[in-house]
């Protein structure tokens, strides 16, 4: 596995990850509006992440780190999610996005994710 690549843009607020620096994705899957997963379908491999606003997806709210729900995943065929969480619960994704899930109520799971600051430094 090669070491990823960061990229932020500090005017449009975006951090751009690579996880395979030069390779081109064939898919691409909006988890929310704010986070993009760019992957390689056939080998269920994650190619890059794009985090927009991305200060306001590490920023720590008074309960701690803040969490957001993968709204997209409910639009995907059950096959898509199957391959996406498989991607997003293993590395490189998950050392950058923590999925978890929260019940609204016993009938009802969300899933959600906080957003890991990656080991670089990003001045937000």
């Amino acid at each position: 596995m090669q070491k990823p690549t960061y990229s932020y843009d500090k005017e449009a607020d975006v951090l751009y990850i690579s996880f395979s620096p030069g390779e081109k994705p064939t898919a691409a899957v909006e988890l929310n509006e704010n986070i993009l997963l760019r992957f390689n379908r056939a080998e269920k491999r994650a190619i890059g992440l794009t985090l927009m606003d991305f200060s306001a997806l590490v920023q720590l709210a008074e309960f701690g780190p803040r969490n957001f729900p993968l709204t997209g995943l409910k639009d995907l065929e059950p096959e898509w999610q199957e391959i996406v969480i498989e991607i997003i619960t293993a590395p490189p994704v998950n050392q950058i996005l923590k999925v978890s899930s929260y019940m609204p109520s016993p009938a009802e799971t969300v899933p959600i994710t906080l957003v890991e600051k990656p080991p670089i430094p990003v001045a937000v």
